[in-house]
């Protein structure tokens, strides 16, 4: 009997959760796979002057790669199942979830953004985030490709659903598509 099973894909709900488990489980199979590679030779040799040493240790770049990735998005968290629920049945657009954004500054969650009619609209619940340098920032990685009427960053739920309902009333863009592939790039 086969399952069948959706795949979460980047921008979908849960995708952060599956990707911490991802990472995770990558990074600490490739700390076993150094290990044992380390000490076979070990073992076989009596020290560590050996081929297998270098093998280890030129094992450890991948590795360190999958762990940064790990820690960078472990602190994150996606929205509850309730308010997920509440979102998808009250706003009938194409949601992207669980974004993670990166800038040469900080790292940003959108938990919940919405694109319509060429502006964006992010949902991050962190208070500390400046809005106006996300919106800048957003804004700009946006513009190099595509023109952009608004970026908003909202930090309350209830005004973001409110700015969601105004914002379904509106045509779609003619750039749509190409900011949220866009958004989901610049994510990790």
């Amino acid at each position: 009997m086969k399952k069948d099973k959706q795949k979460i894909k980047k921008g979908d709900y849960g995708y952060l959760q599956k990707n911490k488990l991802i990472q995770l489980t990558i990074s600490l199979g490739l700390i076993i796979m150094v290990m044992i590679i380390f000490y076979t030779g070990y073992i076989k040799y009596g020290n560590t002057k050996n081929i297998f040493t270098v093998l280890a240790v030129v094992s450890v770049i991948p590795m360190a790669k999958f762990i940064v990735g790990y820690l960078v998005i472990a602190k994150y968290k996606s929205l509850s199942q309730t308010e997920y629920e509440d979102l998808t049945s009250n706003i009938g657009q194409d949601m992207l979830y669980d974004l993670i954004i990166s800038s040469t500054n900080k790292v940003y969650n959108a938990k919940v953004s919405i694109v319509k009619d060429n502006s964006v609209y992010l949902y991050m619940s962190d208070k500390k985030y400046n809005k106006n340098d996300i919106e800048k920032y957003v804004r700009t990685f946006l513009e190099t490709e595509c023109k952009v009427t608004s970026v908003k960053v909202f930090n309350e739920l209830s005004e973001f659903k409110k700015m969601a309902g105004k914002l379904e009333k509106n045509e779609t863009g003619k750039y749509d598509d190409r900011i949220r592939k866009l958004l989901l790039i610049y994510s990790l």
